[in-house]
């Protein structure tokens, strides 16, 4: 059994119109919402074997700011294909990943996070800025077909911390 946590990055900041979307930063409301999640990981003892990351700015910032409020200890690779990544590509990033990686936090964008969720578990969700969820994965291998493989333990919201 596999499992897969998803976290869409903090909201971010809107405030210089002429910045590109790759360059923007977090925003003040989610700096507060990086601190939520990592103190909900750090209480509930979670660890990743792998973090992977958009190279993106806010989604960089998101895991700096949850893994120094959580001091989770699993590696973190950045990787810029998760940045505006459809959910093919996403699953190919996925599929990527070591067999002996159990657990696995992917850190990126909608929609490829809501489809990705849909697509593994078969549900809807909205995933708004700072949810994380877990996704445990009934297969071997991250290289196996994963669509539908996938039960939807939890989401949460940094509202309802």
């Amino acid at each position: 059994m596999l499992t897969l946590f998803l976290l869409r990055h903090a909201k971010s900041s809107w405030d210089d119109a002429s910045q590109q979307d790759f360059e923007r930063p977090l925003a003040n409301s989610g700096r507060k919402a990086c601190a939520l999640i990592g103190e909900f990981i750090e209480e509930k003892g979670i660890d990743f074997d792998l973090v992977l990351v958009s190279t993106a700015l806010r989604t960089r910032q998101t895991i700096e700011l949850v893994k120094e409020q959580a001091k989770f200890r699993g590696e973190v690779r950045y990787d810029e294909r998760i940045y505006e990544a459809t959910v093919s590509q996403l699953l190919d990033v996925i599929s990527q990943v070591d067999s002996d990686r159990e657990s696995v936090l992917l850190v990126g964008h909608n929609p490829g996070i809501e489809e990705l969720l849909a697509l593994l578990t078969g549900e809807q969700q909205r995933v708004t800025t700072a949810n994380f969820a877990k996704i445990k994965i009934k297969a071997t291998k991250w290289s196996a077909s994963l669509a539908n493989k996938g039960t939807l333990d939890w989401i949460v919201r940094p509202k309802e911390i």
